[in-house]
């Protein structure tokens, strides 16, 4: 189980450009502390992490580049349940 959720990703602070990719968290901290000491990320650094399994990255990155979609919307949950359910949740 512990290797189910093995992508780990960094995400720009408007959360629509995958910047880096790692398969640990001390991977991805690497990289991204290595950007941040070559002043090559914008925001100051300012960086979301997220953590996900091999097919919905696969799938997401196939969304971005077919569709031309921010991460932040090739990422989100879609269909029908997810979006009662929401609903639902929140009232």
């Amino acid at each position: 189980m512990a290797n189910q959720y093995n992508v780990f990703i960094a995400v720009d602070f408007f959360n629509s450009d995958i910047l880096f990719v790692a398969n640990s968290s001390g991977e991805l901290s690497r990289k991204v502390i290595k950007a941040i000491e070559n002043q090559e990320l914008e925001s100051d650094g300012a960086v979301r992490l997220y953590r996900t399994s091999y097919q919905p990255f696969k799938a997401i990155k196939k969304f971005m580049e077919c569709y031309h979609l921010p991460f932040h919307e090739a990422a989100r949950p879609k269909g029908r349940d997810y979006e009662s359910q929401t609903i639902n949740a929140v009232g």
